[in-house]
């Protein structure tokens, strides 16, 4: 990703090929975050995926933030958009 300048996450852009951009509202992820984080925890292997914070710059004067989990595999990051941004996973 061009513009970034955190060494970790440098690195997880081009260790990572498959991402997943979960949007954070305006009172933030809160809880649930902490859920995606430990779900990752539990069904993926620590060195196959990372997660870090991401904004993007939108039409008009701000940006859009995202939490961005990096997978290794397009399993991973599939299993995780289906249970993280899928219609049936209440917030």
């Amino acid at each position: 990703m061009a513009g970034t300048h955190h060494p970790s996450k440098r690195a997880a852009e081009s260790k990572f090929p498959h991402r997943v951009d979960i949007p954070v509202p305006p009172g933030g992820l809160g809880n649930r975050l902490n859920r995606m984080l430990a779900w990752c925890v539990m069904n993926i292997r620590a060195e196959d995926w990372e997660q870090h914070g991401a904004s993007v710059k939108e039409p008009g004067p701000l940006a859009a933030d995202f939490a961005r989990f990096y997978f290794m595999t397009e399993t991973d990051a599939e299993l995780f958009r289906w249970r993280w941004l899928s219609d049936k996973v209440k917030p």
